[in-house]
């Protein structure tokens, strides 16, 4: 016989949870007990918002469940944003709320609030367990709402009493595997037939791949297919650094003069204009497990609702590329990429001192490796990232998504660590976005977990700056000073250093990466025009 937060912390193991993100509480520690019973390692951070961001890089990171436990009142309150960011990137998660016992709801008992209206919105599914031996049924559920059609997070509020009462499963069958979304064989037929008369075909692979079934197969299938492809999103690195078939920078000109647009769940929100950035007259395709996606902002010539992993399986058993492949119209696109790329590197050598923000991420991309985790936390300086690093694989990039929150990266380093202990992992910060979890480095220096931070530093909050000065002419709540970040960092028992000057840069990053403590590069970067004008809306 057990209890309810032992049988718990059981099952959430088989579901595959790996680690058990959480923050203090007095009302979840039973399934602390319950996770050193079967060996899960309990991960404490500073702030409860962190816990689900790690959660959530967790389950992107082994594309199964990520998990976190956080206490009545304001740990779930605390968590909402990281939920709310699940939510909007679609990325299953359980997340495990305290609550005062039940025959105390209602009298006033300690931190007690209605939680579960507060995430319903935001969930899958936001329910209250009943009883200890509801347990392994709601468990159930819960893998399943968070895991089958659009994927995201689910809330499971667990009143005290029913964590420490005694509770027993015997035999229960925990699912630990997401369910295949198949693609109708008639909707990729009819595809099939519009991209055999294609002559300007392009691919865009977005965020829903991450958790295909068919992930590991994506890169083979898009080679297969022979389309121009760009990625979008936690898709990012699905074909490497370099591949003939990925590009970059040509994306509006590719989807301007595209006749054939193929959007493997890529939603058409702000990031393709809403879909305006696509020639009127190209035919559109667009898989995505979200019914109500396919017809928002503009209709494809054909929709799907399935998983678009699966939609690119299926088709590339049935489509042969034509003989030319498309030659004329990728060297087009290569001729575009090369000239995006040359106006790049000359932008990233006009400032020595402070240091251009496009250079800042040439360098780090030089010290990649085809282990590399990286992390993108900030506005305008992962904005410039995007332009000039380049992850090596799928699931080796990580950013919060199209919520565009930020403090996730210092949570997400160490969820990756964690993971993949073996893998440098680095993360951009813009300065504005370490201040709300900076203070996470903490945690992983209790835990050992280096990592290499970058801070972008710009003494603004330059995203919404860039955007006030033309308007307005002038500058409000949007001016922060060139603060010594690395020496926070310092104090906390991790490594620093202060980066002026360019030259000094690759000397800095080199000895951060071996420091073998959490590090951070507090880099002074410059103004520049690179960016102007772009804040989305």
């Amino acid at each position: 016989m057990s209890t309810g937060g032992r049988l718990m912390a059981r099952l959430l193991k088989e579901m595959g949870m790996t680690h058990l993100f959480t923050l203090s509480g007095g009302h979840i520690m039973e399934i602390y007990e319950g996770c050193a019973d079967v060996g899960v390692p309990v991960i404490d951070f500073r702030h409860e918002q962190a816990a689900g961001f790690a959660a959530e890089a967790a389950a992107r990171l082994t594309r199964k469940i990520g998990v976190c436990a956080v206490t009545a009142g304001p740990g779930v309150m605390n968590v909402v944003t990281a939920v709310a960011n699940a939510w909007r990137s679609q990325t299953p998660m359980i997340v495990i709320g305290g609550q005062a016992a039940l025959p105390t709801i209602g009298k006033g008992a300690l931190q007690e609030m209605d939680h579960v209206s507060v995430l319903k919105p935001i969930t899958k599914w936001s329910v209250q367990v009943p009883s200890p031996k509801a347990i392994p049924e709601y468990l159930k559920r819960a893998f399943t709402a968070a895991t089958t059609g659009v994927m995201g997070p689910v809330f499971l509020e667990c009143p005290m009493d029913i964590l420490f009462d005694k509770a027993s499963a015997e035999n229960e069958e925990i699912a630990s595997e997401i369910e295949p979304f198949e693609a109708p064989e008639e909707e990729v037929k009819a595809a099939l037939e519009i991209l055999k008369s294609a002559e300007r075909p392009v691919l865009l692979v977005g965020s829903q791949i991450l958790f295909s079934p068919y992930a590991s197969q994506i890169r083979a299938l898009i080679e297969a297919l022979s389309i121009p492809t760009f990625a979008n999103g936690m898709a990012r690195g699905v074909l490497g650094e370099r591949h003939p078939l990925f590009f970059l920078h040509a994306r509006k000109a590719a989807l301007s003069q595209a006749d054939v647009v193929i959007l493997a769940g890529v939603p058409l929100d702000f990031r393709l204009n809403y879909g305006s950035s696509i020639a009127e007259k190209a035919h559109l395709i667009r898989i995505d497990r979200d019914p109500s996606e396919l017809t928002r902002n503009r209709l494809g010539t054909i929709s799907i609702c399935a998983d678009p992993g699966s939609f690119l399986h299926k088709l590339a058993q049935v489509f042969t590329p034509p003989s030319h492949a498309w030659h004329s119209w990728k060297e087009i696109l290569l001729q575009e990429e090369k000239e995006r790329e040359r106006r790049i590197h000359a932008e990233a050598e006009t400032s020595a001192r402070p240091v251009n923000p496009l250079r800042l991420g040439l360098e780090i991309n030089k010290f990649l490796t085809p282990k590399s985790i990286v992390i993108g936390d900030g506005g305008d300086i992962v904005g410039s990232a995007a332009y000039t690093v380049r992850p090596r694989g799928l699931g080796q990039w990580l950013d919060a998504g199209p919520l565009g929150t930020l403090g996730a990266g210092a949570p997400y380093a160490i969820a990756a660590k964690l993971l993949y202990p073996e893998s440098d992992v680095w993360v951009i910060f813009g300065d504005g976005a370490f201040g709300l979890n900076g203070m996470e480095y903490d945690t992983a220096v209790r835990f050992n977990l280096p990592f290499v931070g970058v801070i972008g530093n710009d003494a603004a909050w330059t995203q919404i700056k860039r955007a006030q000065l033309p308007f307005y002419g002038r500058a409000i709540a949007t001016e922060l000073r060139l603060s010594r970040y690395d020496k926070m960092v310092e104090a906390l028992g991790g490594w620093g250093t202060f980066v002026e000057d360019t030259a000094e840069l690759p000397s800095a990053l080199e000895a951060a990466l071996n420091a073998q403590k959490p590090a951070l590069v507090n880099v002074h970067i410059g103004e520049t025009d690179f960016r102007k004008g772009s804040i989305s809306m």
